[in-house]
């Protein structure tokens, strides 16, 4: 079985220009047919990423924002907030090359065994027609409600039948790791 190595490290300042290049590349497709040209869309989602990045700091201050790298390149980013009933996953978002090799099947996995282990909910946002919608029903959520162009999805948490390393971890993500794709 082919694992995939990987590192979660911190957001930092610096990373500034990469995760607004990231979510431009996360959405330009859903408005390539808007009749927008080019230059305006990238404008467009470059000011709806400064609105973001200014929603999650006051939304979630204590939240844990991490940037996913492969080979010491950056290829996403995982953000949680940890509540004292649910994990928010607030975001997740790897660059279209990246999608689709098991990266962000292991995240969550890891992330719904950790809150498993802590006997805590997962929620999540995710807009209606976004594919990735499959792999959050595939891993357990279900559809709460739907907000406008979002649906609000929730795996209540699962106890018993966790191995024994899963019940020793604690709040924060590990600094590297090796995954192993779905199968």
């Amino acid at each position: 079985m082919q694992t995939i190595d990987y590192a979660l490290r911190a957001q930092k300042e610096s990373d500034h220009v990469f995760l607004e290049s990231l979510y431009v590349a996360t959405r330009a497709a859903g408005l390539s047919g808007s009749g927008w040209d080019t230059a305006t869309i990238d404008t467009f989602l470059r000011q709806q990423f400064q609105l973001q990045s200014r929603h999650y700091a006051q939304q979630f201050p204590d939240g844990e924002f991490w940037l996913i790298e492969r080979h010491a390149e950056p290829i996403g980013r995982f953000c949680l907030y940890w509540g004292n009933t649910t994990v928010q996953l607030i975001d997740i978002a790897l660059l279209p090359g990246h999608r689709g090799a098991g990266v962000g099947t292991a995240l969550l996995r890891n992330l719904l065994a950790r809150a498993d282990a802590r006997g805590l909910a997962v929620e999540l946002h995710v807009e209606a027609h976004n594919p990735a919608q499959r792999l959050y029903q595939r891993l357990g959520f279900s559809i709460r409600d739907s907000k406008g162009v979002y649906l609000q999805m929730r795996r209540p948490a699962r106890y018993g039948n966790l191995p024994a390393e899963t019940l020793a971890l604690n709040t924060q993500m590990p600094d590297t790791g090796q995954m192993q794709p779905e199968s």
